[in-house]
C-alpha cells in the first residue's frame, strides 16, 4: 500500500477529528449501526421460540458483525433513492415475517409470496392480519433512517473520505464472522450443515436470521416435485363392505372455533350454548391437534379430506400437478356417493376451485356458484347453510358435503352486519369481545342446519370441527394452544353425531385431522384402501398410534394432559 496513500488516510482522520460536522455525523453513523443492529436482533429474537439472554447477546454481536460488513455499501450509490428503497422493504420485510409468526407459529418464506400473495392482500384488506406490539420492532431505527436521508450526500462524502478505515473494519468483520463460522461447522452447527439436513427452521433464525432462512427454503423449494414427493403418507389402512344402505355425511369445518370456546361462559351463559349441548349428545373429542400451517386455514381442509399432514411452509393445496391420490373423496366418489363443497369466500381462494375438484367433488360452491352477496368479508354463514339445506333437497342419495363457514373469521367483525347481539359489549378486551360474539352467531348458524339435516336426512353422520385457534390470549379468554420447544400446538373440538345417537365423551385422547378420513370411510360401510397414520374414532377398542408433527411423532394421551391442564383464565 503506497506510503503517500496511507498519509493521505491519516491526514483525512485528522481534519474530521477536528472537524465538529463531520464528529457529529461520524457518532451518527455509529449510532446507526447500533440501532439497526438491535432492530435487527430483536426482530429475529421476538419470533424465536426459545429465548434467553445469552441467545440474545450472541444473536447482537453476529448482526453487528454484519452489519459493519454490509452498511458501508449502501452509500456506494450517488442517489438516496436506493437507500431509501432498502429501508422501506425490509420494514415490509419484518412486518410481513413477525405477523406470520404470531398467527402460524411458523416462519414466512419468501418461495410462499406467489402462492399467497392473493391471499395475503384480502386478508389485510379486511383487517385480518395480525396486530401486535412487536411489530414496533421495525420502527427503532425511523428517526436516524430519516436523518440519513436528509443528511445521505454528506455522510456519503465522510464515508468515502475515510474508506480506508472502513474497509479495514469491514475485512475485520469479515473475518471474526469466518472464525465464528470455521467453529460452528466444527461443531455441526453451520448453515452450510444445515442444508443438509442437520437442523430447523428455529436454529437458522437464531444463528443467522430470517434471510438465511429464506435462502435455504429456497434451495429446498426449487423444484415443486420434491415438495410434493416430500408430503408424508401413513400405513394402508382397508376395509370392507359391511352393509347396503349408505349414510349420508355432513362435515361442517367451523372457522376459528377454538376447543375452549365449548365451555367459555360470559355472564353466566355458554357463548355457544348449542355445541355445549351437543358436547353431551354426541361422540365429542374436545381436543383434536389442528394442522394449520404453510397453508393456513386451506391446511385443515387438506389434513382432513386427504388424511395427511399439509407443508409447514407452502400452501399444499396449491402445489401445481399434485393429483390428490389419497383423497377420502375417491373411494366414495367410486361407490356412488355424491359430494359437494361449499364455502363463504370466493373459489380462487387458495385455490379452492382447483383443488376440490381434484380431489373427487361433483361440484364446489363458492360464493358466485350459489349468487350469495359478500357482506364484511364473504357471505354469511346461514346463508351458505341456507343454500346448502335446499340444494340437498333433490340430491341422490347418499351425498357426502364439506362445508368451510367464514363469519367467525378475524378480525371477528363479520357478524356484526347481520347478526345483532349486545350480551357482549361490556368484555373489556374488544377482539375477545368480538369473537365471543361470532362464536354465538355461528352457534345459531349451525344449529339451524344441524336441526334441518337430522329432520329431513336421519341416516346422516354429522362432522363438526373447528379448524385452528383464534390467536386470543386475554385475561378474559385464553385459547386452547401451548409452545414446547419449537413445536405448536394448538387443538379444536370434534363432534360426531351419529345416526344412532351415539354418546361418548373423550377424556384421556386427542384426536387429528388425520382421524376423520378413516372413520369416514369405515362408517360408510364400503370397500376402500387408504393410507393414514388416523384412526377410526367411532371404534373403542381401537390401538390409538402417536400422531405425526412435522418431523416427530407425540402421544395421544400426553398431549391430552398437556392442554386440558393449560390455563384457561
Amino acid at each position: 500500500m503506497p506510503k503517500r496513500y496511507i498519509q493521505k488516510q491519516i491526514q483525512n482522520l485528522t481534519e474530521v477529528s477536528r472537524s465538529k460536522p463531520e464528529v457529529l455525523l461520524l457518532g451518527a453513523v455509529l449510532l446507526y449501526i447500533i440501532l439497526v443492529t438491535l432492530k435487527i436482533t430483536a426482530f429475529n429474537y421476538v419470533i424465536l421460540p426459545r429465548q434467553s439472554i445469552e441467545i440474545f447477546r450472541d444473536k447482537f454481536i453476529y448482526t453487528l458483525l454484519v452489519t459493519l460488513m454490509v452498511s458501508p455499501l449502501l452509500f456506494v450509490f450517488r442517489t438516496r433513492k436506493v437507500f431509501v428503497s432498502l429501508y422501506i422493504l425490509q420494514t415490509i420485510f419484518i412486518l410481513v415475517n413477525i405477523s406470520y409468526y404470531m398467527y402460524f407459529r411458523t416462519y414466512f418464506n419468501i418461495t410462499e409470496v406467489p402462492a399467497i400473495f392473493n391471499e395475503g392482500m384480502t386478508a389485510v384488506s379486511h383487517f385480518s392480519a395480525p396486530l401486535s406490539i412487536d411489530l414496533l420492532v421495525a420502527f427503532i431505527d425511523l428517526p436516524i433512517v430519516v436523518f440519513f436521508t436528509i443528511n445521505y450526500k454528506k455522510i456519503r462524502v465522510l464515508i468515502l473520505k475515510l474508506h480506508l478505515i472502513v474497509i479495514l473494519v469491514m475485512v475485520l468483520s469479515a473475518g471474526i464472522v469466518y472464525q465464528i463460522e470455521t467453529e460452528r461447522y466444527r461443531h455441526v452447527a453451520s448453515i452450510l450443515q444445515d442444508l443438509e439436513g442437520f437442523f430447523g427452521e428455529s436454529k437458522i433464525v437464531e444463528s443467522y436470521g430470517t434471510v438465511a432462512n429464506n435462502v435455504s427454503k429456497i434451495y429446498e423449494h426449487k423444484d415443486f416435485n420434491l415438495l410434493i414427493k416430500s408430503l408424508k403418507y401413513g400405513q394402508e389402512q382397508s376395509g370392507k363392505e359391511i352393509n347396503k344402505v349408505r349414510p349420508n355425511f355432513v362435515i361442517i369445518q367451523i372457522e376459528s372455533l377454538d376447543s375452549n370456546a365449548i365451555n367459555q361462559t360470559h355472564n353466566g351463559r355458554y357463548i355457544a350454548p348449542y355445541l355445549h349441548a351437543l358436547s353431551e349428545k354426541s361422540v365429542f373429542y374436545p381436543y383434536t391437534l389442528s394442522y394449520h400451517m404453510g397453508g393456513g386455514t386451506s391446511d385443515v381442509e387438506f389434513s382432513i379430506l386427504n388424511s395427511i399432514q399439509p407443508l409447514a411452509d407452502y400452501p399444499a393445496i396449491k402445489l401445481p400437478n399434485y393429483t390428490y391420490p389419497n383423497s377420502l373423496v375417491r373411494p366414495l366418489l367410486k361407490d356412488g356417493y355424491r359430494p359437494y363443497a361449499f364455502h363463504n369466500n370466493v373459489g380462487e381462494f387458495f385455490n379452492r376451485d382447483v383443488a376440490f375438484p381434484k380431489m373427487g367433488f361433483a361440484r364446489f360452491f363458492d360464493l358466485k356458484a350459489m349468487g350469495l352477496k359478500d357482506i364484511g368479508w364473504g357471505a354469511p354463514d346461514y346463508a351458505v347453510f341456507k343454500y346448502e339445506s335446499n340444494m340437498l333437497k333433490n340430491v341422490r342419495k347418499p351425498f357426502l358435503t364439506y362445508t368451510i363457514t367464514m363469519t367467525s373469521h378475524k378480525p371477528f367483525t363479520n357478524a356484526e352486519n347481520y347478526y345483532e347481539n349486545d350480551a357482549y359489549d361490556d368484555v373489556i378486551d374488544k377482539k375477545t369481545g368480538d369473537y365471543f360474539n361470532s362464536v354465538s352467531y355461528a352457534d345459531q348458524s349451525i344449529r339451524s342446519f344441524v336441526d334441518n339435516i337430522n329432520k329431513n336426512f336421519p341416516n346422516t353422520y354429522i362432522i363438526i370441527v373447528g379448524d385452528h385457534t383464534p390467536d386470543i390470549n386475554t385475561d378474559e379468554y385464553k385459547q386452547a394452544s401451548f409452545m414446547e420447544g419449537d413445536q405448536y400446538f394448538e387443538f379444536v373440538p370434534l363432534f360426531i353425531v351419529t345416526p344412532d345417537h351415539q354418546i361418548r365423551m373423550e377424556d384421556k385422547e386427542v384426536a387429528s385431522f388425520l382421524d376423520l378420513s378413516p372413520t369416514i370411510l369405515y362408517a360408510s360401510g364400503i370397500e376402500f384402501k387408504i393410507k393414514s397414520d388416523g384412526v377410526n374414532l367411532l371404534d373403542p377398542k381401537r390401538k390409538s398410534p402417536r400422531i405425526p408433527l412435522v418431523d416427530r411423532s407425540f402421544d395421544r394421551e400426553e398431549l391430552f394432559q398437556k392442554i386440558s391442564a393449560a390455563p384457561r383464565e
